[in-house]
């Protein structure tokens, strides 16, 4: 009887997970890739991403993306400021703590 190796990887099951960044000015970045000529295609491909996510950002399907290196590179792309066009998610644990403490007080 032959003993299987269970493979092991270092990825966290639930560990800390990167944060949402949420889109919120996509006016911003629809106007810049107007005026570069980009479509929604060819900014995926520079922002390394499936360009249904580009697809669903530009129409309002989908809020944010989950990797903010996807946002970063977006950013780099249009030549905008991360902090104009995303902003990271406020998770639901952090609300719940912030309302916790400001009850106590």
């Amino acid at each position: 009887m032959t003993h299987r190796k269970y493979h092991r990887t270092n990825r966290r099951r639930w560990g800390s997970l990167p944060n949402r960044m949420l889109l919120i000015a996509p006016a911003a970045l629809a106007e810049q890739m107007e005026y570069r000529g980009w479509s929604n295609r060819r900014l995926a491909k520079y922002a390394e991403c499936a360009p249904g996510t580009i697809d669903n950002l530009m129409n309002g399907r989908t809020k944010g993306v989950n990797n903010p290196r996807t946002a970063e590179l977006i950013c780099e792309a249009m030549g905008l400021p991360l902090s104009l066009v995303f902003a990271p998610e406020k998770s639901s644990t952090a609300c719940h703590t912030g309302m916790q403490s400001n009850a106590a007080a």
